[in-house]
Parts: structure tokens; C-alpha cells; sequence
């Protein structure tokens, strides 16, 4: 049975779409501000510092910011199924998958942000004699998390702009939320993936991100309110 194109009144997918998309957005706007952070994030050191002097708030927001992951990947399941026709249908369908694995790599690094959070804390905590093996630990996990967390980025928005290619050559939803996201998914992997990716991390480019993602999390939410009114 092929699925119907658009967005129905009542049908219960697209009211969980809105409704995942929304709570996405939220939990990761506030928990990405509330997340401890420092100027720089290639001092290792002062990060560590920063993440064991508040180990339980860096590891409740990494939960949480893993939970608005998994929301916003809920509501693009929505998206990608009131996609059904023409070539929209293909790019929406990409786009999806996408989300999908990137949701995965969001949660084994908000796991390895937990696990280092706990670590840093155990070697602020340890005796003079095993600092040194604490301080190891405790790098060693969070350039494990940041690697991943490049990758995360990179995979997360080209799938955004699979997605936007769908919304756009759609007839379901307005051209300019496609658009949108294509021009949020080229900007934050070239200037943000990437150069991650060969440069490593460091001030300027975690203000880039900052401002490009919340400026992502503003078009999910703006999705997800537009799809509720439609949908209940």
C-alpha cells in the first residue's frame, strides 16, 4: 500500500513528528547552554578541570542532549514519510537514514562525554602518586569523544541537507524550510565539520557551531510547530 502523500489531520505518525521535533529542539537548545564548557576546547586540561569540578551537570546534559537526538530523529521518521512521491521521496528517504545513523554517533558521543566527565572527576579526586594515570584516562576519553563528535557533525548535517533537498522538491512542505536546511547543512560541515575534521577544535570554530546549530535547532523547531498545526 503506498503511504499518502502529505500531511493528514489526525494521523497519529505526524502528530508524534510534531511533537518529537519540538522536544528535540528544546532539550537541545537548553541543555547545549546549561552544558559546562570553556573558551577553548583544545585546552584539554581546563576542560577536564571544568568537566570534574561539575561531573553530574556535564553528564545529566549529555544524557538529555542524547534524548532531544533521538526526538528529532522521531520527527524526521515523520518528515520522510510525507514524502512519497517524485524525486523528493528519494532525497527524504537519504536524508532519513542519515538521521538515523547520526543519532547513533550523537549517542556514543554524549556516552564517551559521560565517561569522561566521571574520569576528569576521578583525577581531581586522585592522590598525588596516580594523578598522572587519572589525567591519561581522562584525555585519552575525551579525545575519543571529540573525534567521534566531528564525525557526528560531518554525517549529521549532509543529512540534513539530503532531507532539505527532499523538503524542497516536495510538495508537501514550503520550499524555503528545504532551502533552510540545505544552505545550514553546506555551511556547518565546510565550515565547521571539516576543518574540525584536519584543525581540530578551538574557540572560533565552537562559536561557529554554536551559532550554526542553534540556528538548526530554530528550523527543527519551526518544523515541528508547522507540522503539529497541521497534523492535530
Amino acid at each position: 500500500m503506498v503511504q499518502q502523500q502529505g500531511i493528514v489531520k489526525g494521523d497519529v505518525l505526524q502528530r508524534i513528528t510534531g511533537i518529537g521535533l519540538i522536544l528535540g529542539a528544546i532539550l537541545l537548545v537548553i541543555f547545549s547552554v546549561l552544558g559546562p564548557r570553556v573558551s577553548d576546547p583544545s585546552k584539554t586540561q581546563e576542560v577536564l578541570q571544568k568537566l570534574g569540578d561539575h561531573e553530574v551537570l556535564a553528564q545529566v546534559c549529555a544524557l538529555l542532549l542524547a534524548v532531544g537526538f533521538w526526538a528529532v530523529m522521531v520527527g524526521a521518521a515523520g518528515i520522510y514519510r510525507s514524502i512519497s512521491a517524485g524525486a523528493g521521496a528519494a532525497w527524504a528517504r537519504l536524508g532519513f537514514y542519515g538521521i538515523l545513523v547520526g543519532a547513533a554517533m550523537w549517542s556514543i558521543t554524549y556516552a564517551l562525554n559521560m565517561a569522561t566527565a566521571g574520569a576528569a572527576a576521578n583525577w581531581l579526586a586522585a592522590p598525588a602518586a596516580g594523578q598522572a594515570t587519572a589525567y591519561s584516562v581522562a584525555a585519552s576519553l575525551y579525545a575519543g569523544a571529540l573525534s567521534v563528535e566531528t564525525m557526528s557533525i560531518i554525517e549529521t548535517w549532509l543529512a540534513l541537507v539530503f532531507l532539505g533537498i527532499g523538503m524542497a522538491l516536495s510538495a508537501v512542505y514550503p520550499r524555503w524550510m528545504g532551502w533552510v536546511g540545505i544552505v545550514l547543512g553546506i555551511v556547518t560541515v565546510a565550515a565547521v565539520g571539516i576543518i574540525m575534521a584536519f584543525a581540530g577544535p578551538g574557540s572560533t570554530i565552537q562559536v561557529t557551531f554554536l551559532v550554526l546549530s542553534l540556528l538548526t535547532t530554530l528550523l527543527v523547531l519551526v518544523v515541528g510547530i508547522w507540522v503539529a498545526r497541521k497534523a492535530w
